[in-house]
């Protein structure tokens, strides 16, 4: 495996972020407990100039950032991200998996919509759809496993039944 400059971004040695990364792989081998009534959250995204490629449409890049938006937007907004925080844990992505469907243009407005669908003992499973708002094509959809860290220790975290009850509807 090789290491980038990202490991160090987050304040972990190389060293250290191969061995997260190897435990993450064996963790990752059991089986998701689906969210059986994920509370799904929404929040409209716009497309600028900036986010225009040689392309003429929206660069992938700007995907990725909108994924990880609205998942901290549904997280603060149910009050998970304070719950996350008292418990010493940061969520980091484990995998992603992106399907683009159509293109988004210039001044396009985006409907995000986000849930979780399910648990490990330490990882979640979070969908997104982005919708443009004018003629309700799915521009791109994700898929992406988030694992909670206990971010003194570098280490997986078990997800509190706290942090899980909040992304269900009651």
């Amino acid at each position: 495996m090789v290491v980038s400059q990202r490991s160090f971004v987050i304040g972990l040695s190389p060293r250290l972020f191969c061995y997260i990364y190897n435990k993450w792989r064996l963790i990752m081998a059991v089986v998701m407990e689906e969210n059986a009534n994920p509370m799904k959250f929404e929040k409209l995204f716009k497309v600028t100039p900036e986010m225009i490629d040689e392309n003429k449409h929206m660069n992938n890049v700007w995907a990725v950032q909108w994924v990880q938006d609205i998942s901290i937007a549904h997280s603060d907004s149910v009050g998970a991200t304070d719950v996350m925080y008292q418990f010493g844990c940061g969520w980091m992505i484990h995998t992603q998996f992106v399907e683009y469907k159509n293109q988004a243009f210039l001044g396009d407005e985006i409907r995000g919509t986000t849930w979780v669908a399910g648990y490990s003992k330490v990882a979640s499973v979070r969908k997104c759809r982005f919708e443009r708002v004018s003629d309700g094509k799915v521009v791109f959809e994700s898929e992406t496993q988030w694992v909670l860290m206990d971010m003194k220790k570098g280490r997986p975290f078990a997800i509190p039944q706290e942090i899980k009850d909040r992304f269900q509807v009651k």
